[in-house]
């Protein structure tokens, strides 16, 4: 710490080691995640140069399947984070070993038995009724989805080497794990290009396959740098079993609303009423605008698991500084998403050229939504680390609840367009209810259920 506060100084005058340990995290995995979001950029226009729009668009709307599979871990992976935090914060080694342990085997079991369900399961629906397209025979399209969805389920155990450098406070760690799988990908997609022909199937093994291979190699690492913390069935605990599943499901609901079907089936609901195509134009102008949820994910990442060691210290006081600085960064991101947005058309010219046309509507409404989203993760982000999700879960619940109805009644009518504002929609209202929880945790008001 010393040695990075001499190259900036203002880490150093923080005044407590937790906050320069935020800072000096949140500083390397901004670094860490820009060029992560570097690839992502340099891969829209490779691959649909490579694939053509319509097939690109087949890919991003699989994606989102791929992105229902990572949340069907039941909540687990938060629920290791938490308590691992806590156990770390502590200094209980038996305990952190045990979490561990208990949660990748349990994790490992969903996994397989996931695998039994839907890998034939994919063989037995019309893939090409599900992404609206008929360019791609059947079958093969089910070939593809089956090598992503096998990927998928093994990263599924494997990611959560990522939730174990989280709870020992180092995010740095996790976002070099996540680059270095991005840009294996992008490089590994790149050659293709230059010596094989259009395959989407190729292109489907690389992004699914290369995390997978960079996840198993950080794992080995881990288990070498910390023995102490290495998986054993030795370790595997029953009752610390039900503690995690008992604190996970309330992640998983909340995974399986907020995140899942609202925020993951964009691409979807996309592709199913307005076709691939327009899947294309809703995800080009969503990387753009994307930058912002990066960016103030960078910044509040580490706050998490920060909220839970203030937490277990009973330093309250620093949860509210803390939370303060959040609020007035969120509002800071928004300024910068406006200067975005009026910019946003120059960019597209020079990103993907004539390729694909963005209209402004889209790129206004798609801006407003991703506000929201920040909006209510900066407040999640506290009730997360407290522990205290139950008003969450109703709340999550709730708001997908509206979503979905209100997809069903605008999707003729207002395409991505309506799609986008009723997510935005959804988290506005999360986020006031969960804004009002976190006045009353940090003031140690809460009673009831807003403090469970």
């Amino acid at each position: 710490m010393k040695k990075l506060s001499g190259k900036f100084p203002f880490i150093g005058s923080l005044g407590d080691k937790r906050t320069a340990n935020v800072v000096k995290n949140s500083f390397v995995s901004g670094i860490l995640k820009m060029l992560t979001l570097a690839c992502s950029l340099l891969m829209v226009p490779i691959t649909i140069d490579y694939l053509n729009q319509e097939n690109y668009g087949i890919w991003m709307a699989m994606t989102s399947i791929l992105y229902w599979f990572v949340f069907l871990d039941v909540g687990l992976g938060n629920g290791l984070r938490n308590y691992l935090a806590e156990a770390l914060s502590r200094n209980d080694l038996v305990s952190a070993r045990s979490y561990i342990s208990t949660a990748y085997i349990l994790l490992s079991i969903i996994s397989v038995l996931l695998a039994f369900v839907f890998v034939p399961l994919i063989y037995v629906l019309d893939m090409n009724e599900i992404f609206h397209t008929s360019s791609i025979d059947g079958a093969q399209l089910a070939n593809v989805l089956a090598i992503a969805v096998v990927f998928s389920l093994i990263q599924f155990v494997a990611k959560n080497v990522g939730m174990v450098y989280i709870a020992m406070q180092k995010y740095a760690l996790s976002d070099l794990i996540t680059f270095l799988g991005t840009l294996s990908a992008l490089a590994l997609v790149f050659i293709m290009t230059k010596t094989m022909q259009s395959d989407l199937a190729k292109v489907v093994a690389a992004f699914s396959g290369m995390p997978v291979l960079v996840f198993i190699l950080a794992s080995i690492h881990l288990v070498f740098k910390h023995p102490e913390l290495r998986p054993s069935f030795c370790c595997i605990n029953l009752p610390v079993a039900k503690k995690i599943v008992s604190k996970g499901v309330g992640f998983f609901l909340i995974q399986v609303t907020s995140c899942l079907v609202i925020f993951g089936s964009a691409n979807i609901f996309i592709s199913h009423y307005c076709g691939p195509e327009q899947v294309t134009v809703y995800n080009v102008s969503f990387k753009l605008f994307n930058v912002l949820i990066i960016i103030y994910t960078i910044l509040i990442s580490p706050l998490w698991n920060a909220y839970t060691d203030a937490a277990v210290k009973n330093d309250y006081a620093w949860i509210h500084r803390s939370f303060k600085k959040s609020l007035l960064l969120w509002a800071l991101s928004v300024l910068v998403g406006i200067v975005m947005f009026a910019l946003s058309g120059i960019f597209f010219r020079l990103w993907i050229g004539d390729s694909v046309e963005i209209p402004m509507a889209v790129s206004l409404c798609v801006f407003i939504y991703v506000c929201m989203f920040n909006f209510n993760n900066c407040v999640t982000y506290l009730i997360n680390g407290l522990n205290k999700i139950r008003v969450q879960i109703i709340t999550s619940i709730l708001a997908t609840a509206l979503y979905l109805v209100c997809i069903f009644f605008i999707k003729d009518s207002y395409g991505i367009i309506g799609i986008s504002l009723s997510m935005t929609v959804a988290y506005l209202l999360m986020a006031v209810v969960h804004l009002y929880q976190c006045y009353l945790l940090i003031n140690r008001k809460a009673k009831g259920i807003w403090d469970k």
